[in-house]
């Protein structure tokens, strides 16, 4: 009875590996395929996109002698006008400056609710954050397999089936405190405005700004 239940339970614990490996495979393209889906469908170069219209220079000013209207304002010899600086917008009818980036508050509920999952830093673009995520979310659950399986392996025939539960106990307390810190850590950066989030400028080529909000 001891050895078909230690069979079961190695069965279990190889369906196990095999389930895991295939969703950490899955979630790592998925987040590569997102997190580059933006520059390959916009096409992100001067070259190949149409710039918007130039902001006209202040009266009398024009060519390197440009005056743009505004601080959040630069000229640009290829359009002859004055665009926004990066991480900045500029409003025609207000005549105003204002911050351009990620949102704050949305990204910092999802990390509260979904941090687990790096939730709130997929929200900014940041996908290579989000892939430490699940990285570490689903590998945990390959860390407890393996250390079933150690523990199987190293102890002796009639202490295996206790081994294999001490192993797998032990593998899901230390996954679990990975990801209770790092769940907790993303919230405190998101809250603070630690890090920065993923825009586009004026060109549509990608940059980081600070989350605004």
């Amino acid at each position: 009875m001891n050895c078909q239940r230690v069979n079961q339970m190695k069965n279990t614990i190889i369906v196990m590996c095999v389930g895991v490996l295939f969703q950490v495979l899955f979630w790592s393209l998925l987040s590569s395929v997102v997190g580059a889906a933006p520059q390959n469908v916009r096409g992100l170069n001067s070259n190949t996109i149409k710039l918007p219209n130039p902001i006209p220079c202040n009266p009398e000013t024009n060519g390197t002698s440009c005056v743009c209207p505004a601080n959040c304002l630069k000229y640009d010899a290829e359009t002859n006008g004055c665009h926004p600086i990066d991480c900045w917008s500029y409003s025609t009818i207000k005549k105003s400056c204002d911050e351009a980036g990620k949102e704050f508050v949305p990204a910092l509920l999802l990390q509260i609710f979904l941090g687990a999952f790096g939730s709130g830093f997929g929200n900014i673009g940041r996908w290579d954050i989000f892939s430490t995520y699940m990285a570490i979310f689903f590998g945990g659950c390959l860390l407890m397999c393996c250390c079933g399986m150690c523990c199987h392996c190293i102890n002796k025939e009639e202490d295996k089936e206790g081994a294999v539960k001490m192993g797998t106990k032990c593998g899901s307390c230390l996954w679990s405190l990975a990801v209770s810190v790092m769940w907790i850590w993303g919230i405190v950066v998101m809250a603070n405005k630690e890090v920065d989030g993923v825009w586009t400028n004026y060109k549509g080529e990608r940059i980081m700004c600070p989350l605004i909000g």
